[in-house]
């Protein structure tokens, strides 16, 4: 802000968001000063680097408010818990449930939930049928992993790729 830019020359946009050009910094400066604002460099990467003629505490207010929005906009995991002996009327529920998570753009974490005294191999058999009804439409990163005596998955929903066909069709 004002004395504290380093850069020469900055490509300056004023109060009403019209552009000045690109301008020595005491030029800036001194018009900033004969409107009574403050010269804040908002883009210092930029090639020139971006200043902006505006008061310093709405450049402030704007920036706080910014980072307040995004903070709302995080990704929700769902989740959705199976069994480990889990019949096929309460596996087709539950897939249905986690397919519209999966519509919705969710990220759903599956874990299958260990009852009593069961074996690796049927807490996997349970994730097997679970990962081939949902094949295509998920995409997962990690294999599965066991937490204490659950084993669970983060999958998400498949991203959808436009070819170059479908490309030129869309722009015709």
């Amino acid at each position: 802000m004002n004395d504290q830019i380093k850069s020469p020359e900055l490509l300056v946009i004023d109060e009403e968001g019209e552009s000045l050009g690109v301008i020595s910094l005491a030029q800036a400066l001194e018009i900033a000063r004969e409107r009574e604002l403050d010269l804040i460099e908002v883009a210092a990467k930029a090639n020139p680097p971006v200043g902006k003629i505006m008061s310093w505490s709405k450049f402030k207010y704007q920036q706080e408010k910014k980072r307040k929005e995004n903070k709302g906009k995080g990704v929700e995991i769902k989740e959705m818990w199976f069994k480990s002996f889990i019949g096929d009327g309460d596996l087709t529920h539950k897939l249905t449930k986690v397919e519209e998570f999966l519509a919705k753009k969710h990220p759903v974490k599956i874990t299958i939930k260990a009852k009593g005294r069961v074996a690796r191999e049927q807490l996997e058999s349970v994730l097997n049928k679970v990962l081939t009804n949902l094949e295509g439409k998920i995409e997962y990163d990690q294999p599965a992993k066991f937490y204490g005596r659950d084993l669970s998955l983060i999958v998400r929903p498949v991203k959808k790729t436009i070819n170059n066909d479908e490309k030129q069709t869309k722009n015709t």
